[in-house]
């Protein structure tokens, strides 16, 4: 993913609040080629962003930052939201192949989606965990300029 540009909208404390639009989010979106992450959102909506500021970085309400997600925690991102219902859903398939009755089609669709749905709340009990949330929550990467508006 590429660096998302926000604008500063609240400052307190250590904490800063970046307006970002979705619409100029990431450029791999706009060309059709994203990761799928935004393709309910849409394109004007403005959401805001809560996250700590950067031991270092002073910076007050209209500065314009970019805000980026390690890549490697992306890819995790994706394999909760992706990987684990598809591999649950073919683990369930793959034990219902195994065990010594005959499966019809009606039933290996309702044993597949079973299995899908096992994935998905497994995903979202991992996603209960803050160590796991905070993994996904967007850091400061620099500071770009001040908008003078």
């Amino acid at each position: 993913m590429e660096s998302v540009a926000g604008k500063i909208s609240a400052v307190d404390d250590q904490r800063v609040t970046v307006e970002v639009r979705s619409a100029i989010a990431c450029r791999r979106c706009a060309a059709g080629k994203g990761c799928g992450a935004g393709i309910l959102q849409s394109t004007n909506e403005v959401r805001h962003v809560r996250i700590e500021l950067p031991i270092g970085l002073s910076a007050g309400v209209g500065d314009r930052v970019e805000l980026s997600v390690e890549p490697k925690y992306l890819l995790r991102a994706a394999l909760l939201a992706y990987g684990l219902p598809l591999s649950s859903m073919l683990v369930v398939l793959l034990a219902a192949q195994a065990l010594p009755l005959s499966v019809n089609d009606a039933e290996a669709v309702g044993l597949a989606l079973i299995g899908l749905i096992i994935g998905v709340m497994a995903g979202r009990s991992l996603l209960r965990n803050d160590s796991v949330c905070d993994q996904f929550i967007p850091t400061i990467s620099r500071h770009v300029d001040r908008d003078d508006d």
